[in-house]
């Protein structure tokens, strides 16, 4: 029989600034990597990078002394943040150097590092062991599925204000990376953990939960694309209101 020593209390050492890190680096280096593939997309390689640095400007504040944060990077041995920060570092530098001096090797580097970015950031949560909600080992998955599906998301909304050109192809994309993550996030609802695990999670698989991240996340945006491959008018407007809904 399980007994707990301790009862186990909400996390207040990360607050909004520290969420903003983590959606805004999710969402740049998504829309990175889905923008880099897709020609023409200068807009989405520039803005992927800028916002993944906004982030780590959030995180920054948050910690009070940022310029401490740099002792963040001799650890990388034994850290993920430390590796989340070397990656973003990369990401940037490497993206800024492809927009000013263009060159395969550097958006391919890029590319990798926003991918790493990601996963570090996942890998953050699954390593706190003193978290009970964040000890899963589904965590870094859960995070990249949801970065490129939130990137996706975006870069729906980039094409529809370019005009829609290439929006047939956004649309399947965008479809398959909003299955992955709603795989990603049912995992991680039905995750058979520890009584601590089950308890954390609870207001998770509750109806105004599941609305909001499976409905307004998932759901409805599968739909909205559905609709817009369906019916070729729609289409720009499908990209938007899917995008948005990804977002939120």
């Amino acid at each position: 029989m399980e007994t707990e020593l301790l009862a186990a209390t909400r996390q207040t050492l990360w607050g909004r600034l520290a969420l903003a890190n983590f959606f805004l680096g999710g969402t740049g280096a998504g829309l990175y990597v889905m923008a880099a593939s897709e020609p023409g997309f200068s807009v989405g390689l520039a803005v992927g990078p800028l916002l993944a640095l906004a982030g780590f400007l959030c995180v920054a504040a948050e910690a009070g002394r940022p310029l401490r944060g740099l002792r963040v990077l001799r650890m990388v041995k034994s850290s993920w943040m430390s590796r989340e920060l070397w990656a973003g570092g990369a990401f940037i530098v490497c993206s800024a150097l492809d927009l000013f001096l263009p060159w395969i090797g550097f958006r391919i580097l890029a590319w990798f590092a926003a991918v790493i970015l990601i996963i570090a950031q996942g890998s953050i949560l699954s390593q706190s062991r003193g978290v009970a909600a964040w000890d899963v080992p589904l965590m870094p998955f859960v995070f990249l599925t949801s970065g490129l599906a939130s990137g996706a998301g975006l870069l729906g909304i980039v094409s529809a204000a370019r005009g829609g050109g290439e929006s047939t192809r956004i649309v399947w994309e965008t479809a398959a990376l909003i299955l992955l993550s709603g795989g990603g996030w049912i995992g991680y609802l039905v995750w058979p953990g520890d009584p601590a695990f089950q308890r954390a999670t609870a207001p998770l698989r509750r109806g105004s939960a599941v609305a909001v991240v499976l409905g307004m996340g998932h759901l409805l945006p599968l739909l909205l694309l559905t609709l817009g491959s369906w019916f070729p008018g729609f289409l720009i407007e499908s990209l938007v209101l899917a995008g948005a809904g990804i977002l939120i």
